[in-house]
């Protein structure tokens, strides 16, 4: 089954299309040759059957730069706990991005029981917030409420145009969201990482330790909601 992370816990059979739909390669993905892009998403063709709570159950990332850094790490955790990972991720992206790869997935049938949202970083340098605040209504519109989704939040160096206070603003939206949707499940990565002092190696992104600790920290968080 297709996991977004925004997750549907105990709902993944009924919400899933069939486990083989739709080519292994998305033939509309490109990076425009941009450096920013990962490569494109693999939808496995098989189900993996580690055990663990993932066993037999597939989960789409859709993500930025911070996901794109961290997919190897993160999809081999995954995996370790069952999961069948699809990765969705560009550097620089925004929400608007997000609600198309959802829909793209969609017509794919590819959009899992269980989804993880990890994007908002871009959005909060750039977007007003009252669009931003919109486009994040609108993903969760798009995902549906029958699908588990796993919202991480975000954390801020205080640099480039990333302050404190807009984290503060933008996980506050996610914890509301969640509390307004039994569906959701706000992921606390800011507070979590500002606590384990997780380093950064420039503005925005982190060090291999720091990207290595957020990939367990996601993992470990999807598997924790999903049991």
């Amino acid at each position: 089954m297709t996991t977004v992370v925004v997750c549907l816990a105990g709902q993944q059979w009924s919400v899933a299309a069939a486990d083989e739909a739709g080519p292994r390669k998305d033939p509309q993905w490109s990076t425009g040759g941009d450096a920013r892009a990962c490569s494109g998403p693999i939808w496995p063709a098989s189900l993996n059957t580690t055990p663990g709570p993932g066993q037999g159950r597939r989960v789409l990332v859709i993500g930025d730069s911070l996901t794109r850094n961290g997919r190897k790490p993160l999809t081999r955790a995954l995996r370790e706990d069952g999961w069948t990972p699809t990765v969705r991720c560009f550097g620089g992206k925004r929400l608007d991005w997000a609600i198309a790869q959802a829909k793209r997935a969609k017509e794919l049938d590819q959009l899992p029981a269980t989804v993880v949202v990890a994007i908002g970083t871009n959005d909060m340098r750039w977007i007003d917030r009252g669009t931003t605040a919109s486009r994040m209504k609108e993903l969760m519109r798009v995902l549906g409420p029958k699908r588990t989704v796993m919202w991480v939040d975000t954390y801020a160096s205080g640099g480039d145009r990333f302050t404190r206070e807009k984290e503060r603003w933008f996980n506050r939206q996610v914890k509301q969201l969640a509390a307004d949707r039994n569906n959701l499940h706000h992921i606390r990565w800011g507070s979590w990482a500002r606590d384990q002092k997780v380093p950064f190696a420039d503005a925005l992104h982190y060090t291999t330790r720091g990207t290595k600790t957020w990939a367990s920290r996601v993992a470990d968080e999807v598997s924790r909601i999903a049991r």
